[in-house]
């Protein structure tokens, strides 16, 4: 799907015009969700490893890309390297696993998912972060064969 396409289904979507994810067989939804879900890994992975290059290698380099932390937007892949690289390196451990998740599929190239990853962070300074977890929602489209993170936002979650 294109990105003039897929913008046109969310607006067209809004006023219930939109209809494409109706046509997919159960099989082909739950293939899209699998698919995407082994994504949503390989983010918890990078973050693991602490790599701000695998990190970003996971987003779209496309001009279509935001990333929202907290209220910050990253504008680019770029700016959310640096951010991780920054972060990273103030940490000594890092590891974490999805909570709850939802999975929307809306086509055979796109879905949304959102879950909470419950993570085992620690500072250099022995402080443990994101004690109460993070919620992400990550959009991704498959482009050129790859499933790349469009845009994402992230938040603080709540006990």
């Amino acid at each position: 799907m294109g990105r003039a396409s897929a913008l046109a289904c969310v607006v067209l979507a809004t006023l219930g015009a939109c209809t494409f994810t109706a046509s997919l067989s159960d099989q082909a939804r739950t293939a899209v969700a699998d698919t995407v879900r082994i994504q949503a890994e390989a983010f918890v992975a990078a973050l693991a490893a602490r790599d701000a290059d695998k990190l970003a290698g996971l987003f779209t380099a496309d001009s279509d890309f935001v990333y929202v932390d907290q209220g910050k937007m990253y504008p680019d892949r770029q700016a959310l390297r640096d951010a991780a690289a920054g972060f990273f390196g103030r940490l000594r451990t890092a590891s974490g696993r999805w909570d709850r998740q939802h999975i929307l599929v809306q086509g055979l190239g796109a879905a949304a998912f959102t879950g909470v990853l419950r993570a085992d962070i620690v500072d250099t300074l022995g402080q443990p972060q994101w004690t109460e977890g993070k919620v992400w929602t990550l959009i991704y489209e498959r482009r050129d064969g790859r499933w790349e993170i469009i845009q994402a936002h992230e938040t603080n979650a709540r006990p």
